[in-house]
């Protein structure tokens, strides 16, 4: 009953939805004919349009930034931070896996001083590996890693937020791969676990000064010795629909793939040098060619190709190189124009890993300004982010209230179902569905999904102890009614 009922609010919502998709590849495909430029941009328009969207979408807080190669034509702040103070441009956000872009250029910049390579083999380079013996894990090489087709899985062992680098990939050696690497992209974190490491182990330093000395210093982002193991920035988590502010550990060992913490400002002159030619204040970082390399989709996905820590989504007559980075408490989204030099980033504060079949508020902002720097109109969609986690909050409410429904009158002698035992084995496997199927369906262990969407365990454990309480009591009756029979 569980899963049908899932089912069926799945095919509700994306038939609803289906027509606001379609309305979005028209409007990119309008933009795509539009001859309008940067110079003409609307900056109010803009910000208003910020404005009333996360006003709409109760986010607590979020910064923006619009940036050409030579110019920075918006940099704002909105709401308030984890603490209550309002965003900066120098406030701190956890940018989750937009940090691989980072980790891509580190690499990039190794390759081109000629102490690493694209086909370097991983094993030989990391001890933690050295009794590896798959023949997959032989054929690796970082290009593997950086554009996800080294055949890491997308689930590996959850680890404890102080784990080390090296600790992750002892952890990892024991992973079965999902076959021999291939073309095909799939995509997996774990991918910049083991590049980062790579990277430890061919320069002699730590990731986190290597990422510092390599991109973060030469840009003007970071400052002071040690600036990347600093307190993480408190976020929010929504709890059901309420965003609440929350305080997690920093995860050190998963700087490379989802940890960097930076500023909205930090992001602009990363996104300007992206639109550059691999010089930065007269000094030459990287190659153009080594740039162009980085943002060149080789990997197909489905409906983009990865390049090495960027994403290419091709629309008619506009290219977007993009990557977005999602945590249990931030999130956003940064998107090059290549075509227009033009660049945007969103970054926001609040985050929920419930699936919902709509585009956080970070992802949809991103994807408007990114249409209209390249032409297009701004629109405000009908449905909110908020909107849709109320609707599904309200039916998951509606499970709970009759599953509440079924255990009184089953108590009262009531029972609804025409065969209580059949009914009782359904519930049990609907128990078991929420326990195991559902985490796993969300890619999640069940300690995972605990700790990164609370609310949502609530619900679990709600609708567990429920289907619990009416099994017994239909499996109690049974056997009053046997022996009476008897």
């Amino acid at each position: 009953m569980f899963l049908r009922f899932l089912t069926l609010i799945t095919g509700v919502v994306l038939r609803a939805i289906a027509p606001r998709l379609t309305m979005l590849s028209l409007l990119a495909l309008s933009s795509a004919a539009m001859s309008a430029q940067a110079d003409n941009l609307d900056l109010g328009a803009i910000e208003d349009h910020i404005t009333r969207t996360l006003e709409r979408d109760r986010v607590p807080g979020a910064a923006v930034a619009i940036v050409r190669r030579t110019d920075v034509l918006f940099l704002r702040g909105f709401g308030n931070d984890g603490q209550g103070r309002p965003v900066q441009k120098d406030t701190g956000f956890v940018i989750g896996s937009m940090s691989k872009a980072f980790t891509a250029l580190t690499a990039m910049r190794l390759i081109e001083a000629g102490r690493v390579a694209l086909d370097t083999p991983i094993v030989p380079t990391l001890p933690e590996l050295e009794n590896a013996d798959s023949v997959a894990w032989q054929n690796i090489t970082l290009g593997h890693l950086l554009t996800h087709t080294s055949g890491v899985p997308t689930r590996t062992p959850d680890m404890p937020p102080d784990t080390s680098l090296a600790q992750h990939v002892e952890a990892l050696s024991d992973v079965e791969l999902n076959g021999t690497h291939a073309a095909r992209h799939a995509y997996s974190s774990a991918n910049y676990i083991l590049a980062a490491r790579m990277l430890e182990m061919v320069s002699g330093t730590p990731f986190d000064l290597l990422l510092a000395d390599q991109v973060l210093a030469p840009l003007g982002i970071v400052r002071g010795d040690r600036p990347l193991t600093e307190r993480r920035p408190r976020g929010h988590q929504y709890w059901f629909v309420w965003p609440r502010s929350t305080d997690r550990p920093a995860e050190i060992g998963r700087l490379a793939t989802s940890a960097m913490t930076a500023s909205v400002a930090d992001m602009a002159r990363f996104l300007q040098f992206q639109l550059g030619d691999g010089t930065w204040n007269g000094q030459s970082l990287l190659s153009a060619a080594g740039l162009a390399e980085m943002h060149k989709g080789t990997a197909q996905g489905d409906g983009f190709s990865y390049g090495l820590g960027w994403r290419n989504v091709d629309i008619v007559g506009v290219r977007k190189v993009q990557h977005g980075g999602v945590v249990p408490d931030f999130r956003g989204k940064m998107i090059l124009l290549p075509d227009h030099d033009a660049a945007v980033v969103v970054l926001t504060n609040a985050s929920s890993v419930l699936p919902l079949p709509i585009r956080p508020t970070s992802h949809r902002l991103a994807n408007e300004i990114a249409i209209h720097l390249a032409g297009g109109p701004l629109r405000l969609p009908n449905l909110g982010y908020r909107t849709w986690l109320i609707l599904i909050w309200s039916a998951l409410g509606i499970m709970v209230m009759h599953q509440f429904v079924t255990l009184a009158r089953v108590a009262l002698g009531r029972d609804p179902a025409r065969h209580p035992l059949r009914s009782a084995a359904i519930d049990t496997a609907m128990v078991l569905g929420i326990l195991f199927v559902l985490p796993w369906g969300l890619g999640l262990s069940l300690r995972a999904l605990v700790d990164q969407t609370p609310d949502l365990a609530l619900w679990l454990a709600t609708m567990s102890l429920l289907a619990i309480c009416v099994t017994a009591i239909r499996a109690v009756q049974a056997r009053s009614t046997g022996s009476r029979q008897a």
